[in-house]
């Protein structure tokens, strides 16, 4: 009797282990006596979210909390100021249990200012966009445009480059052959604050620009870096070399950049507005400005609709070509 009963008693233990209620091993237990079981993902703006096997994620005030419980690594700030790596224990007489590589810490709850899962290591994020438009009747135009992007981040390394290829046809004559590259780097060195370095390449023939070179470095901070939203800013000094059918300079040159993004509708509608800003100190003092600013709609999978205000505008232009130039891109990308 008792053979069987031995295997069908592990049995039962092995499902209990297996089941999904055990992958929901984290706790919190609230002042009034209630216990929370779910995944915590982070502690944010006095809240606790924490997504329950039975419903959706869902935030509780922190005030309202005795103490945690979560196996996994969190990135803690504190009141203070003070940053910590830790993980959750249940403590006593109304304090928090912070378990770091040193031994347990046990803290206030009203201490805890942010806790967030540390970013992974490795990260890339790529994609790709064409945007075509025709025109036929009176007037044949064509306008092609097709944008490749990659961003890689490697622990405190971030690495971003674009590439930019447009073609402008009217009854058969090219108005715009632009080619522009670019590439960034950035040290996060003090996050959100990092160093970097920049390189970018831009030629367009009917504007008489042969080539374009900038180098330099600039320092900048993350304002913004969530789930939701990003924002970040740099300045930095550089050289530029420029060459036209009838005349070539070089010298030094201000950068200004911004990068915003944010997504809307849990991440199905997403909003963009980058800009950057050379100022040439040499020649003219010529001032280069360029933003991309738009919208990108998921449509199936990783495939998604975009549209886009494209500006790029120059105090001192070329002779006989405008300072500023607007081009309105409808397209489809997709991200991989």
């Amino acid at each position: 009797m008792y053979t069987r009963i031995i295997p069908v008693a592990a049995a039962m233990l092995l499902l209990s282990a297996l089941s999904p209620q055990s992958a929901f091993a984290d706790q919190v237990r609230m002042s009034n006596g209630d216990i929370i079981t779910g995944v915590i993902s982070k502690i944010e703006d006095g809240k606790v979210f924490i997504k329950p096997p039975y419903a959706e994620e869902f935030s509780v005030d922190l005030p309202e909390v005795t103490s945690m419980e979560a196996e996994k690594t969190f990135e803690v700030v504190l009141e203070d100021g003070s940053e910590v790596e830790a993980s959750f224990a249940h403590g006593e007489n109304g304090m928090q249990t912070l378990v770091v590589d040193s031994g347990p810490i046990d803290i206030a709850m009203a201490d805890l200012t942010l806790a967030t899962e540390p970013e992974p290591y490795y990260e890339r994020a790529s994609k790709a966009e064409v945007n075509m438009t025709w025109n036929d009747g009176n007037t044949d135009s064509q306008s092609n445009l097709i944008y490749l992007d990659t961003a890689l981040r490697m622990g405190e390394h971030r690495h971003q480059g674009d590439l930019t290829f447009r073609r402008d046809k009217t009854d058969d004559v090219y108005t715009k052959k632009q080619d522009l590259l670019r590439y960034n780097y950035n040290w996060l060195f003090a996050n959100p604050w990092y160093l970097g370095a920049t390189a970018t390449y831009e030629r367009d023939p009917i504007k008489e620009l042969d080539h374009r070179y900038t180098v330099g470095v600039l320092m900048g901070r993350d304002i913004f870096n969530d789930d939701n939203r990003f924002l970040s800013i740099s300045l930095g000094a550089g050289y530029t070399d420029e060459k036209f059918f009838t005349s070539q300079d070089s010298g030094a040159t201000g950068l200004w950049a911004l990068n915003y993004t944010q997504d809307f509708r849990g991440g199905n509608l997403g909003f963009f507005h980058n800009h950057t800003l050379n100022y040439q100190f040499f020649g003219e003092n010529n001032a280069i400005f360029k933003s991309n600013t738009g919208f990108r709609y998921d449509i199936i999978g990783n495939v998604y609709s975009n549209v886009s205000i494209r500006y790029d505008y120059e105090t001192e232009p070329p002779a006989g070509t405008e300072n500023a130039d607007t081009t309105l891109a409808i397209g489809l990308g997709a991200s991989f």
